[in-house]
């Protein structure tokens, strides 16, 4: 039986700001979707980590930020933002907190742009409906699925995560198959990284 807690059990301090997070930004209590993604996401998910997670990655719609960044501020220490940031890969809606141990990034709107292809994060039109919820203390958290993770690994070259996460979803790929394909369809991949996809994936084209 999957039990997220299990994953926890050794980052005892992860594991309350996790619940202090939920606890703020309860899911139940308001419209305002969020999602846990980065190495905290793919810890509860079961994927093996080279190091433990320095940091709470958080991603949402760009229209909530300020709504969950007003939740954010009665608890926790602001360090920077909400404000626009840009590289030449990525693209954001950005601000910092630190909760505890751990310092906590906010992420709307988020766009990869990189091996000639265009990734937009949808959380409320995609995303949350495929998330995986799970429950910290009396709160819930939903989880960034792996279809998102596979992707934006895989735009980003961290194989040492891409192959992992591919590995767990080619054990179910009809699990993962609807969203891979949605994800592919809203956005502008190069041929060859939807191939590349699709066969990580487990998925026939």
């Amino acid at each position: 039986m999957y039990n997220p807690e299990h994953y926890l059990q050794p980052h005892s301090k992860l594991q309350q700001s996790l619940t202090d997070i939920a606890r703020w930004l309860d899911q139940g209590s308001t419209d305002t979707h969020w999602l846990l993604g980065g190495s905290c996401g793919l810890l509860l998910q079961g994927i093996p980590l080279d190091e433990a997670p320095r940091d709470i990655d958080l991603y949402a719609d760009g229209s909530t930020i300020q709504r969950l960044h007003e939740q954010l501020q009665v608890h926790t220490l602001v360090l920077d933002g909400p404000e626009l940031n840009e590289t030449r890969m990525y693209r954001s809606v950005l601000s910092h907190y630190q909760a505890g141990d751990y310092k906590v990034e906010l992420v709307g709107d988020f766009e990869v742009r990189a091996r000639e292809s265009y990734y937009r994060v949808h959380i409320d039109k995609s995303l949350y409906d495929h998330a995986q919820m799970i429950t910290l203390g009396s709160h819930e958290i939903a989880i960034m699925p792996l279809a998102h993770e596979l992707v934006f690994n895989l735009l980003r070259d961290r194989r040492d995560r891409y192959e992992r996460i591919a590995e767990q979803m080619t054990a179910e790929p009809e699990r993962h198959a609807a969203l891979v394909k949605q994800i592919i369809a809203a956005n502008g991949f190069h041929p060859q990284m939807i191939q590349r996809i699709h066969k990580l994936a487990g998925i026939n084209n």
